[in-house]
């Protein structure tokens, strides 16, 4: 009797213990835990003078809080061996198109090494060197991409180009489409965008492929973790896997109880946050599969911001279409556990 009535007791306890990945950095010393979800990945900084702006009562500008983003982010990566490169939108001076050193990067491509990169984003400038100028990113990016595997691209932008009349420089959003279609890259934006202009350039670069994404600024200032937490899962959760039917993204009934539990913990423990991450099996198109595994993620966001009033900030999301698999795509068994939504605790800083 006594064991029966622990039980319950040792449940809450695992869940609200300061379990490694749950209230800080992934431990060092558990790397079998954590799954790599990308081969590669960038990060292009924009130190324009729009960023220059005071960023609400923080004390900071935007500009210093976009490094802060980063640094609070890259603290929370294990060590997973990925390429790595940090780069500015440009710097002043002459810079030739075809020029691969034209800009300086702050950490040049190569393997990533915490410790050199951690000091690279300490070195990330916080005086604006011009106006936005989005176009010279996409155009260093050409240079940057065609690396083997998989890429994820974080940008940060307003949206603005500052294009000159008579100067011949892309269209951005023309040569992010250009890129997509050569590369296998995945592009999450971070919009600082105000007007109703560069919200549809910001909107624009988030569709250029299927797996490409905005974030808001202010998402990733309150989860800074959450912006390259992508690169990485989690496999220790408290929670089993909410799976789906083939080609569906209705929550079932025999699932339900698995997000009732979780959306009572959220309700209890308001320095807590939960990430939805949704996956496919492996019959159907990339792209297709990329589309379906958003639509689970936010359908089980939306069964939790209905049902117990929880904002989307608590509910954050994730999707990787087919990637990933957790059983053999060869069975109906195996397929059908791939088809999920995993869910992963956070601790809000």
């Amino acid at each position: 009797m006594r064991l029966r009535l622990l039980l319950p007791v040792l449940f809450l306890g695992l869940l609200t213990s300061a379990r490694p990945g749950f209230c800080g950095p992934p431990a060092a010393d558990d790397p079998g835990r954590y799954l790599r979800m990308s081969d590669n990945f960038l990060i292009l900084y924009d130190s324009s003078t729009a960023m220059a702006t005071p960023y609400g009562d923080s004390g900071l500008t935007r500009l210093e809080m976009e490094k802060r983003i980063i640094r609070e982010s890259h603290r929370t990566l294990p060590d997973l061996s990925w390429q790595a490169g940090l780069y500015p939108h440009w710097k002043g001076g002459l810079w030739l198109h075809g020029a691969r050193n034209g800009f300086k990067p702050f950490y040049r491509l190569r393997n990533h090494e915490p410790d050199a990169f951690a000091a690279a984003i300490d070195r990330l400038p916080t005086i604006p060197t011009g106006p936005p100028m989005l176009q010279r990113a996409m155009m260093k990016l050409e240079h940057l991409l065609g690396l083997s595997g998989q890429t994820q691209v974080f940008l940060f932008t307003t949206g603005g180009d500052s294009r000159v009349d008579g100067v011949d420089e892309p269209d951005p959003i023309e040569l992010a489409r250009q890129l997509a279609d050569r590369y296998d890259f995945c592009l999450t934006v971070v919009s600082s965008a105000t007007s109703p202009e560069e919200k549809e350039v910001v909107a624009r670069l988030g569709r250029i492929n299927s797996c490409s994404q905005v974030m808001e600024f202010d998402t990733v200032a309150a989860h800074p973790e959450h912006l390259l937490g992508k690169l990485f899962m989690d496999g220790d959760t408290a929670f089993p896997n909410v799976l789906f039917d083939f080609d569906k993204s209705d929550i079932k009934k025999k699932y339900r109880p698995t997000l009732d539990r979780l959306g009572e913990f959220l309700k209890k423990r308001p320095d807590t946050y939960a990430v939805l991450s949704g996956f496919t099996d492996s019959i159907g198109t990339e792209a297709y599969n990329i589309g379906l595994s958003e639509r689970r993620a936010r359908s089980a966001q939306r069964y939790l911001r209905r049902k117990y009033g929880l904002p989307s900030g608590r509910l954050l999301l994730y999707w990787y279409g087919y990637r990933n698999p957790v059983a053999t795509n060869a069975t109906p068994e195996g397929r059908q556990l791939n088809r999920r939504v995993t869910i992963n605790l956070r601790k809000r800083r």
